[in-house]
């Protein structure tokens, strides 16, 4: 498979990916040629780019480091909980009865259990794929992502057991607060005025008051959703925590809560590639983030996915065929446009003739 931006899609290119509808049903199944309608559909929805099958990439197989259902299941799951906090937002009666119905320990192992032990079955710890996401449901599939990711970290930085655990809860419903804050104000086009961003901010008190109130929840859980814009420096909020004063799943969520933002497709912005995310994080650790954090995200996120092309300090072009955990940034290359019969590759990593050779971008 290969990955092609939206723009770029044409009639006849084989779909690699599923594409799920508002109810999480199969729109668009791997396998399908596409047409005109299915493209502006694909337009349509937000998405960045897609995957397609054909045979220039037989030899790149693309596999997401949970299972699809496990995905899903997440996805679905924070919906649920967004819709409940949305109705105790809404309702006086609902505000009054805020322990009725309390979200169980057992209904939050079916969803985080099951990625806990997809990522500590798994041999090859890193992101290996262009990330997906409609705008359609964008807060659902992100914060899907920065369970997924944030539970990578911590299992690579030694967390375990029930700090693992609350790991993945508080980045769940790191953004659960927002549901206290007015509509009008989240879809504001203009700038914010300094009352409203203040109103913004709120969301994480809201959210730890409510994780407090509505799950059976640690108060780890609930001081790593509060700590999600708490800055290493000391320049976030709602405290201006500096360091170690951040709790480490605040800390890691933080990190990754940004990075996937950044890596998503927006109305009023395209997707970045990992590589260039990554930069951004990069000039930001110790300012924004915990350094430390930042080195592991390198550790597990692959800044040339497998399936893109990409151009190399030589001006060579080539597809990414593989990619290697223990190196990251130095993948297994496929010559692109070369007139030999036989597929000629560069292994950046294992080849030391290519050693003191790096990539310099993606090719879009």
């Amino acid at each position: 498979m290969r990955y092609i931006p939206v723009e770029r899609l044409t009639e006849g290119m084989v779909l690699g990916q599923p594409f799920y509808g508002k109810k999480f049903e199969i729109l668009l199944a791997p396998g399908m040629t596409l047409n005109a309608l299915h493209i502006k559909r694909i337009n349509e929805m937000g998405y960045a780019g897609v995957y397609v099958i054909d045979d220039l990439t037989q030899d790149v197989v693309m596999k997401d480091i949970i299972p699809a259902d496990v995905r899903v299941n997440t996805i679905r799951a924070n919906l649920e909980f967004v819709l409940q906090a949305e109705k105790v937002a809404e309702s006086p009666a609902a505000r009054r009865s805020k322990s009725a119905h309390k979200v169980t320990k057992l209904q939050q192992q079916k969803i985080i259990t099951p990625i806990i032990d997809s990522l500590i079955a798994n041999d090859r710890r890193v992101i290996d794929v262009v990330d997906l996401k409609p705008y359609d449901y964008y807060n659902y599939y992100h914060a899907a992502n920065v369970v997924v990711i944030s539970l990578l970290v911590g299992v690579v930085m030694g967390i375990s057991g029930n700090q693992l655990f609350d790991l993945g809860m508080a980045a769940l419903l790191h953004d659960i607060g927002s549901c206290f804050v007015p509509k009008y104000i989240l879809e504001k086009p203009d700038k914010l005025t300094p009352e409203e961003y203040d109103i913004v901010k709120s969301h994480c008190d809201r959210g730890f008051e409510y994780l407090r109130e509505n799950y059976d929840v640690t108060i780890e859980t609930c001081l790593g959703a509060l700590h999600h814009h708490e800055h290493y420096d000391g320049s976030g909020y709602p405290n201006g925590l500096k360091k170690d004063k951040i709790s480490i799943l605040g800390r890691i969520i933080n990190a990754v809560d940004v990075y996937d933002a950044l890596i998503s497709r927006r109305p009023f912005r395209d997707a970045m590639f990992p590589y260039e995310a990554l930069e951004i994080m990069h000039k930001r650790a110790g300012k924004a983030f915990d350094p430390d954090v930042i080195k592991v995200l390198d550790q597990v996120i692959c800044p040339y996915p497998a399936g893109v092309f990409v151009e190399l300090d030589t001006s060579v072009q080539c597809l990414v065929v593989e990619n290697y955990p223990a190196a990251p940034k130095r993948p297994r290359l496929r010559l692109v446009n070369n007139a030999s019969a036989t597929p000629l590759y560069i292994d950046l990593h294992q080849d030391a003739n290519y050693r003191n050779n790096s990539i310099t971008k993606i090719i879009k």
